[in-house]
């Protein structure tokens, strides 16, 4: 859809999944930020004028929802990408903000971005960009960054066509044999001892705390020697960390992960801005003894096993087999999908693009669902630095120390 199309114009209706995410933001506001700490002064005209060529190539970033018939949809907004300046400030205190700000279905776009100057320090820019969830996941807004870094470079991103929802996708992937539901991921027998989730009310004039951590390139490929020393992953490692951390501060006998799945890796979809991931849960128990690559181990295993063709497909489906009828019904959905006691979202590896506008770092993503005692860890890799945020609603510097306490002593 370009810029010469009519405002209200119709793009698709809303898949499953997409919809269950609208019913849980009707009372839910969700809605995650990333910030990109650029290498270059950036004036507002500059980066708004990228935020519109960026609208055009990516039709959701032009979209509004209409609500108002039987199933909703998208439709075609041609109203900019909000962006405001927040002159003396950081991009955690923004993306804190970004947080109790809903963002209205209606008129759209369904976007917006703060400027923070001299952020952070003197010469350079962070661009803080939120989306709301319904349109994109993280590594969507990963690409939608990295799309407007190459933009304000000076170069011309191609107009994509309105993405299919994810739920038409996977219905062309062929089935294939997998392991029982038993098998499928190990310690799954104590998932449903778990306490249930419950949600808090919404409140604007309550910002979340986000901390961050950063291991630097030296920690990192030690990080990437030790996963393939010990056959396994940079992710299972996070969850380890993240697990011997809660154990050493509770009496917790499990940790219970959530963890998103990008189906363009998984299941080999399209790479656009537009909602691809489904989730699983890595279950630890507590060792006898101190014991991180014990609990990597078993983290490479569960994840190895959720991220099959089959697996990811059965998991998108079933999900979409659901369909709630109302918001009560998509809360009591998204609670039993991600009920956990940390989600951890590694959105990978950041490639630099451009020089006007190269990115020193990426943070993020910070987000918020209004799940009490909450805790949603974003990763990204970007110039073999790895950057941790913590999104909360209490301290949060004790557990990230506590994982890269973790991490540095599994590698040293």
């Amino acid at each position: 859809m370009n810029a010469t199309a009519a405002s209200g114009h119709e793009l698709r209706p809303l898949g499953a999944f997409e919809r269950i995410i609208d019913l849980y933001i009707h009372r839910n506001p969700v809605q995650f930020s990333l910030a990109v700490e650029c290498l270059c002064v950036l004036r507002e005209r500059e980066v708004d004028e990228a935020l519109r060529r960026l609208q055009k190539a990516h039709p959701l970033l032009a979209s509004m929802i209409d609500r108002s018939g039987s199933r909703p949809l998208f439709r075609f907004s041609n109203n900019a990408i909000p962006l405001r300046t927040a002159s003396a400030s950081t991009w955690h205190a923004q993306a804190a903000i970004e947080q109790t700000r809903p963002i209205p279905p209606s008129p759209g776009p369904l976007a917006r971005a703060v400027l923070v100057p001299d952020a952070p320090s003197p010469g350079r820019t962070t661009i803080v960009l939120t989306f709301s969830h319904q349109i994109a996941d993280g590594r969507g807004a990963l690409g939608a960054a990295h799309d407007l870094l190459a933009i304000l470079d000076g170069h011309d991103i191609s107009t994509r066509e309105v993405p299919i929802c994810q739920e038409d996708l996977m219905q062309l992937v062929e089935p294939e044999p997998i392991p029982s539901v038993q098998d499928e991921v190990p310690g799954s027998e104590h998932m449903v001892q778990t306490a249930p989730a419950s949600l808090r009310p919404f409140d604007e004039t309550a910002p979340p705390v986000v901390g961050h951590a950063e291991l630097d390139e030296v920690s990192v490929d030690r990080i990437r020697r030790s996963a393939r020393l010990h056959s396994c992953t940079v992710q299972s490692m996070l969850c380890a960390a993240a697990a011997t951390s809660l154990f050493e501060a509770s009496n917790r006998d499990r940790v219970r992960i959530n963890v998103p799945i990008d189906l363009r890796g998984a299941a080999g979809l399209e790479d656009d801005v537009v909602i691809r991931f489904t989730a699983t849960s890595v279950v630890l128990s507590r060792p006898s003894r101190t014991a991180f690559w014990e609990l990597a181990h078993a983290a490479t295993t569960q994840l190895a096993t959720a991220r099959t063709l089959e697996a990811t497909r059965r998991s998108v489906l079933a999900l979409a087999a659901l369909n709630p009828v109302d918001s009560g019904g998509a809360e009591q959905a998204m609670l039993a999908a991600t009920n956990a006691d940390i989600e951890i979202t590694n959105l990978g590896v950041s490639s630099d693009i451009g020089t006007h506008a190269s990115a020193q770092a990426i943070w993020g993503p910070v987000m918020s669902t209004k799940v009490e005692n909450e805790l949603i860890l974003g990763v990204v890799t970007h110039g073999d630095r790895l950057r941790m945020t913590m999104t909360s609603q209490g301290s949060v510097s004790g557990l990230l120390s506590g994982m890269v306490a973790q991490l540095t002593a599994a590698t040293s």
